[in-house]
């Protein structure tokens, strides 16, 4: 789903380019976006007493950042624009809400001028989920630039061992105890980008994979370690300090729209809204497909060689599901397919065709 690191990397000349929020004055790096968020809203003092409304279409490491702060959730459904709806938002207002909370999906830009407004109106804070989003912008201006501070996923972007950014408009308190090394997630990285050029490397490569999931699944870690916060005052690796400017390229973004409006060009009527028309200003995270049975188009396409994920299939467990039918929809049938700058069109197109052979026997 993300890109690879290619071995060559470590001879490249560090790029002049340095992007939104990586060249402003309030930024801290950690080693995940969750680690990002729990010390943004530490710093601010938020506590058991305070509120935040937030998505219910969400990944679930960030809301249990929150719930490790003791911060009441309140949750709200979107709108079929994957946008927050106002009139229900007003109603979740109440004197202890501290903030509204947005996710910019897929690295899809949201009207953030406008939820900006909103909450200077209500006198809280906006704070921009922009973890598939960096690199992205509306209006020609970054996202991440209209929140109280702005949290991004630096190697889901680039192929970095780790990388949770944090950007405010007011200076925070970093919280840093210790940084890693790197060095053995960034092997991982290699191996992957490996496996893409060999194919009995490939091979061995999922079959390792398939066996630890299946280890995580009867030891039930799986969900649960993905949600974990682990240690919050973890900085990035020091490999992802020294590889970050000689991956930045001022070309990404634009490569992964190329990539996407070819894949749309293919496999539009296969996509839910909004994704399917595609803005000037997106950097998109991958490419999000509809089915009804999700789950065993993923394996028919597994069997051709193409690795999908079902989107966010698991929300976390202080949601009440059944008072969000639309967000459980999307998690049980979107599921995304790789679309990230390295891809070539004959990557592309055997991403496509493998789609396609698949489709057919779903439908049936």
């Amino acid at each position: 789903m993300w890109p690879v690191l290619p071995l060559n990397v470590h001879f490249k000349k560090p790029s002049d380019y340095k992007p939104f929020p990586l060249d402003e004055e309030n930024l801290q790096i950690y080693s995940r976006a969750r680690h990002a968020m729990y010390n943004a809203c530490k710093a601010l003092g938020w506590g058991k007493e305070d509120a935040i409304l937030v998505p219910a279409y969400h990944h679930g490491s960030e809301i249990q950042a929150l719930c490790d702060l003791d911060i009441q959730l309140k949750y709200y459904e979107l709108t079929d624009k994957l946008e927050p709806n106002p009139e229900e938002l007003d109603q979740l207002m109440t004197t202890n809400v501290r903030a509204l909370y947005i996710t910019h999906y897929l690295g899809f830009p949201q009207n953030a001028a406008f939820w900006r407004k909103w909450c200077d109106e209500r006198n809280i804070m906006l704070i921009e989920d922009a973890a598939q989003a960096f690199l992205a912008e509306r209006d020609g201006i970054p996202v991440g630039s209209h929140g109280d501070f702005s949290i991004y996923c630096l190697y889901k972007t680039y192929g970095l061992p780790d990388g949770g950014a944090l950007v405010s408009k007011k200076p925070l308190k970093d919280n840093y105890a210790k940084a890693p090394s790197g060095v053995w997630p960034m092997v991982k990285r290699h191996i992957n980008f490996v496996s893409e050029q060999r194919g009995e490397v490939a091979g061995l490569h999922l079959r390792f994979n398939d066996a630890m999931s299946v280890y995580k699944k009867v030891k039930n870690e799986s969900n649960e370690k993905e949600l974990q916060l682990g240690d919050p005052t973890t900085r990035a690796s020091a490999m992802t300090m020294k590889l970050l400017p000689l991956l930045l390229d001022e070309n990404t973004a634009a490569k992964r729209r190329e990539n996407y409006r070819y894949m749309l060009s293919k496999l539009g009527e296969l996509v839910p809204p909004p994704f399917n028309e595609l803005p000037d200003g997106a950097s998109p995270f991958a490419f999000p497909v509809k089915l009804n049975d999700a789950k065993e188009f993923l394996a028919r396409l597994k069997k051709k060689g193409v690795i999908g994920q079902l989107f966010w299939l698991n929300p976390h467990p202080t949601l009440p599901k059944a008072e969000f039918p639309f967000s459980i929809e999307l998690r049980e049938g979107v599921m995304a397919l790789p679309v990230h700058q390295d891809l070539s069109v004959k990557e592309l197109d055997k991403i496509i065709n493998a789609v396609k052979e698949c489709l057919p026997v779903v439908q049936l």
